[in-house]
């Protein structure tokens, strides 16, 4: 049977230290026994609970003259939620904060196994390991020694600043010893945030030779901080920054650096990244970036960045669970050698308002969506036709409603009205206010198949035959959008497949196709999308790339 000390120690120990001893630690043990020299003896899986400490041992004598816990293993000792101790047998204190553990081993934090022949335990701080190796290795099966180890005379443990201590410090790597140091600092796995070197990286590229970055993390407080990198290569030197900030409502990242190399000697280069994304009120959100760089073959050389084209972007979102409203403006510069020789002629600044919310109507059923946009181009260039700018306004509004019949077939119907209104400049070819209204009706009709095979995975087949009709009535204005069309089975079934807004799929369309798609157990799915589209009359809107033109 299981005692608890609280009540041996209440009925032999009054008073004095005894008292104390009550008050911070719990025993329990199969069997406990008091002996004639005021030693209490428990045995059979032995457990001690303190505020901070468990541990557990076969047998265990406490002397209430000195204090002091004799400790049987095997041994477990838990600190806190990151730190455990085993080992054959110890003496400590009654509060588990000072003492001896022999043949024992430290885990922190599940990362890093530290084992000693023997460990002292000071003020429940500083746990000091003499004949230590350390390693974040598991010794596979078969193998003498981990992959890597850090050998030690001594290491000492600071739990409050989560630092290791190593003197006389040997790294092995597959057991063969690689270099020495007299004195060596670490951060333990539990301090995310220590001042000090991480790891190297090494790199190789046709550019700029073998290299070898050595990052230096730097705390700003609780909630900043800066990492320095230098970069030598057989070509180039460089130093890396990338700075971190934590605030209440978001935060705020940038990263950079800046070079001299042999591939443009004598010339200093450089980029700056930004980014950040804040909570505002009323579920608004915040996000903006910037990106800078000296020349255009700087990212792609040092492998920083893959861009062709650099964004400058402030965006205001919010999403509610029936409406959504989004503005952005967006600065582009490209990278591109072809582009760059045109780069006033492209549209380099682009702004965009968007507000969409989503009704029910009684009467009708199904859901209904109405939206008023704003959108603008711009470009560099005051060239006629070379130079257009752009504003767009468009408003649009839809309903749509799906039943599902007796059979398991799914028909739905939808109809669309869109209003667009333009002002063009620097371009005399077109007119410069220019406005039209866009009708659109849709019927659409499924039958899902389904089939869960042996296995447990599902599959649906699903025919479809969709019926389409729209017009646009008014005027024709500049593709800026939707010069680029992809035929695909996102867009297979789709009222247009035109990507943007300044076109829109006219005519009457018959589509005929299916879908099939295999959903497996483990969490993945594969889809396939097969299709032809039939119309009345070629409109001449796409070419031949697309595969969308002629009549089917």
């Amino acid at each position: 049977m299981r005692f608890l000390h609280l009540l041996a120690f209440g009925l032999l120990f009054i008073g004095g230290p005894q008292v104390a001893i009550a008050q911070v630690a719990s025993l329990l043990a199969d069997q406990i026994r008091i002996e004639a020299n005021d030693s209490l003896v428990a045995s059979g899986h032995v457990e001690i609970l303190t505020d901070t400490a468990r541990l557990t041992a076969s047998r265990l004598i406490y002397n209430s003259v000195t204090g002091t816990l004799k400790i049987e293993g095997p041994i477990t000792l838990i600190q806190g939620d990151e730190t455990l101790f085993l080992a054959s047998a110890a003496e400590l204190d009654r509060d588990l904060k000072n003492g001896i553990l022999k043949s024992a081993r430290m885990v922190l934090d599940r990362q890093l196994q530290i084992a000693a022949v023997e460990i002292n335990r000071v003020d429940g701080r500083y746990t000091q390991l003499y004949k230590s190796v350390a390693s974040s290795c598991r010794v596979c099966k078969g193998a003498k020694a981990p992959l890597w180890e850090i050998r030690s005379t001594k290491i000492i443990h600071d739990q409050k600043e989560r630092q290791l201590y190593f003197e006389n410090a040997q790294l092995r790597v597959g057991g063969v010893p690689i270099f020495y140091l007299p004195r060596l600092r670490l951060p333990d796995p539990t301090n995310k945030r220590a001042k000090g070197f991480l790891k190297p990286v090494y790199s190789d590229t046709s550019k700029l030779g073998p290299g070898l970055k050595l990052p230096y993390f730097i705390p700003l407080g609780k909630h900043a901080d800066i990492t320095l990198t230098p970069f030598v290569s057989a070509s180039s030197g460089a130093l890396e920054m990338r700075y971190r900030q934590a605030f209440k409502t978001g935060r705020i990242q940038l990263d950079g650096a800046i070079a001299r190399d042999q591939l443009q000697p004598g010339v200093t280069r450089s980029y700056l990244f930004g980014s950040g994304n804040f909570t505002l009120p009323k579920d608004f959100k915040l996000t903006f970036g910037f990106e800078q760089v000296s020349d255009p073959a700087f990212l792609s050389a040092y492998g920083y960045s893959g861009k062709s084209r650099l964004d400058d972007e402030i965006n205001i979102t919010r999403t509610r669970q029936n409406d959504y409203f989004n503005g952005n403006l967006i600065h582009y510069t490209t990278l591109r050698g072809a582009s760059m020789a045109i780069d006033d002629q492209l549209p380099n600044l682009q702004g965009e308002l968007l507000y969409e919310k989503r009704f029910f109507p009684r009467g009708l059923g199904g859901q209904g969506i109405w939206s008023l946009g704003l959108e603008g181009y711009q470009r560099a260039s005051s060239v006629d036709h070379l130079g257009r700018d752009v504003a767009h306004f468009n408003g649009r509004l839809n309903w749509g409603n799906s039943t599902v019949f007796s059979n398991g077939m799914v028909g739905r119907i939808g109809v669309e009205l869109t209003a667009d209104a333009y002002l063009i400049t620097q371009d005399t070819s077109f007119s410069p206010t220019q406005a039209f209204l866009t009708p659109a009706g849709e019927i659409e009709l499924r039958w899902p198949l389904l089939k869960t095979g042996r296995n447990g995975a599902g599959m649906v087949l699903e025919p479809v035959i969709h019926l389409a009709w729209s017009d646009v009535l008014g005027a024709d204005v500049p593709n800026e959008d939707s010069t680029f069309v992809e035929f695909d089975d996102g867009n297979l079934f789709s009222i247009s497949r035109f990507p943007g807004e300044d076109r829109y799929e006219t005519g009457a369309r018959a589509t005929v196709g299916m879908k099939w798609t295999r959903y497996d157990p483990k969490g993945w799915s594969l889809g396939l999308g097969l299709g032809r589209v039939y119309r009345d009359a070629d409109q001449g809107q796409f070419n031949t790339a697309s595969g969308l033109d002629g009549v089917h």
